[in-house]
Parts: C-alpha cells; structure tokens; sequence
C-alpha cells in the first residue's frame, strides 16, 4: 500500500499467506489502525508517536524526565489503547464464531524507548523494528488457510466468502 511504511516493511518480510488490512472498521468501536492476518495468527497493530524513555515498574508506567534527571509518572494511554484495541478484535472474531485470539500490537516510532521489569509485562508486544515483528509473526502457525480465509472475509466484505461445502445437485 503506498505511503504506509508498516505495510511495505512487513509485505517483504511475510510471504503471501499474510494479509495486511488498514484502518479497520468495528461497528460501535474506533477503526483499528491494522490488522495482520495469517498462519502466523491474527495481529491487531496500534500505531503511536513518542519520544522518550517509558519504563514499567511497581505496577505503573514512567517517563524519563531529562532536565530532572529522574522518572516521573506517565499517563500510559497508547499501551493500555493497543491491549484493548486488540480486545476489541477478539471480542468481533468471538461472536463471529472464529479463532478469536489476538496479538496486541503497540508500533513504536518517533525513537521511543518502552521497557519494562520482568514482571510487569504490558500485556501487548512492543516494537519498533519491522523485522523482528515480522519474524515473531511468522514464527509459530497458530491458523489454518480456511480460518485465514474466513477472518479475512469477515474483515474485509469485499473478499468473496470461502466456499464452506461443496453443493449438492438439487439440494
């Protein structure tokens, strides 16, 4: 897709059994900024901008505050809209009675750095490198190509339904 560096990054590092959907639309829910869908599992992808340090400690998010030369508390909106954007995609994938397990995906550009303790795990995958986000998709088949096709459907109306079961003459 022109334009989209995300789109472009990982359409040459995944093979043909990925589909890239933009800006996805939920009825009732803001549109998803992507959508990955493959063997691989399905990816919901959140973009944002910062600039910074970010750490995840005692169970609450900072910010490096350069000119105090301390850490101070951080409002952690962009991790906490990636984990339930990515909610929101399997509660849509649940009711429409497909693999609903969804990777969230936090896209980190602006030469933001996010870490965390051990044991304070954000609950979405964060990254700012195309390539290893690319190999973690691929690195397990979690989907089948029929659920593939059916997600993929479901995403995008214009895709033609995948044929369920062969017809019947006259019945």
């Amino acid at each position: 897709m022109a334009g989209d560096r995300v789109a472009g990054g990982l359409g040459r590092r995944l093979d043909d059994g990925y589909h890239y959907f933009r800006h996805v639309a939920m009825a009732g829910a803001p549109r998803i900024d992507a959508v990955v869908v493959g063997p691989g599992g399905t990816w919901c992808l959140t973009r944002t901008e910062l600039h910074g340090r970010y750490r995840k400690r005692n169970g609450h998010w900072y910010r490096w505050n350069r000119s105090t030369e301390s850490w101070a508390p951080w409002d952690a909106r962009p991790v906490h809209e990636a984990r339930l954007t990515g909610h929101r995609l399997e509660l849509f994938l649940e009711r429409a009675s497909l693999p609903a397990a969804v990777e969230a995906c936090l896209l980190l550009s602006g030469g933001a750095e996010l870490t965390w303790e051990e044991d304070q795990r954000p609950g979405v995958h964060v990254h700012d490198d195309l390539d290893r986000l690319a190999a973690r998709m691929a690195r397990d088949e979690v989907l089948t190509p029929t659920q593939v096709d059916r997600i993929v459907a479901l995403l995008d109306p214009r895709q033609p339904l995948p044929q369920l079961a062969p017809s019947t003459p006259r019945g």
